[in-house]
């Protein structure tokens, strides 16, 4: 009986393999989805699809489609394709510039109301057009494994804060909050990330440099690895600080006026010292300047927030969280008026390599 029992499972389990293939081969599966908006005002949407030949390069075939609305685009680029057109595997949707300039509330609030696409899906905002992101050689690899691995490296490893549809909607819908989506560029004929775009509502309004990255996120996100080279103006040297991690802590000082204490904590170890010894005055002189270096970066960045009225970093929210008087239906009209105070705590281990 358990031999009969053990032979069912198999056989359920194979002809259940049997039946994805044939539908996987009956659909093309969009992995890659770009938006602009052309020069006569029509949207024009952009859908990569993958295609897979046996011991050969990922190629990439694009549809391209313009519409009024958004909701004619899919419907338009079935018309174009082979086989149905099925979302389910979209890692990654671009909005060139013109889109995300205008306002992505309409093809965001699409792309939610689809079940088949996850709430893990990255999005990006683009230099340019979209489209030309997506016309880059991104051979063997195909545009989609290139890009999501792109984004997803620079998050965990490097400077780009975490970002999401999940997220962005999150901060879309919050009165507490604004939203951030890292910015693509295309460079010859590859693709790098050039920034952070920052948004009020549905609209960007303006951007962190790559250079500025590093302290955005200190500020929006927990560092858990990360590197920072930095200058000691005592020496002249520079040292490379690695497997950085961080922290941030807000504390209300007051709602009357509206103050708050922002604390960063920050720990890693030199691994490169363009000098001699590392010694411990070293390690000390490198943490001094890297706290200086840190409160200054982040207070310029939160009186561009403030300037633009807007709340990327989540300062609103966690003063709701912190005092029932605190009104956040005023808190777009009040974060010109903030005042903030960063304190800086660094870490540095003088253990490292000499270079």
């Amino acid at each position: 009986m358990k031999k009969f029992l053990l032979f069912i499972m198999l056989f359920q389990l194979l002809l259940t393999g049997c039946m994805e293939k044939e539908i996987l081969d009956d659909v093309n599966l969009v992995t890659a989805g770009a938006f602009d908006i052309t020069d006569n005002g029509q949207l024009r949407g952009v859908a990569n699809i993958n295609t897979y030949l046996k011991d050969q390069p990922v190629e990439d075939q694009l549809l391209s489609q313009e519409a009024e609305l958004s909701r004619d685009i899919l419907s338009d680029l079935q018309k174009q394709s082979t086989n149905p057109l099925v979302l389910g595997k979209l890692q990654i949707v671009l909005f060139g510039e013109s889109v995300a300039k205008s306002g992505i509330n309409e093809l965001v609030d699409t792309l939610q109301r689809d079940a088949t696409i996850s709430e893990r899906l990255l999005l990006v905002v683009t230099r340019g057009e979209a489209k030309g992101i997506l016309e880059s050689d991104f051979s063997p690899q195909g545009a989609s494994e290139f890009l999501t691995n792109l984004i997803l490296h620079n998050k965990n490893h490097l400077d780009v804060p975490k970002s999401n549809l999940h997220m962005f909607l999150y901060q879309y819908y919050s009165k507490g909050q604004g939203a951030y989506l890292p910015i693509l560029k295309r460079k010859d004929n590859t693709v790098e990330i050039d920034g952070l775009a920052l948004f009020d509502q549905d609209k960007v309004v303006g951007e962190i440099s790559n250079e500025r990255m590093f302290f955005f996120k200190t500020l929006a996100d927990n560092y858990t690895k990360g590197s920072y080279t930095l200058a000691l103006p005592t020496s002249e040297e520079k040292a490379g600080i690695m497997s950085i991690s961080s922290s941030r802590k807000l504390k209300l000082l007051s709602t009357e006026p509206l103050k708050v204490e922002i604390s960063i904590h920050l720990e890693g170890f030199i691994n490169e010292y363009t000098g001699g010894e590392i010694t411990l005055k070293i390690a000390k002189d490198a943490e001094k300047e890297f706290e200086e270096i840190i409160k200054r970066e982040t207070l310029a960045m939160i009186e561009q927030f403030k300037a633009l009225k807007i709340d990327p970093i989540g300062i609103g929210d966690e003063i709701r969280s912190k005092s029932r008087s605190f009104s956040i239906d005023e808190w777009e009209d009040k974060i010109s008026e903030l005042d903030v105070e960063v304190k800086a705590n660094v870490v540095i281990s003088e253990t490292g390599v000499i270079h």
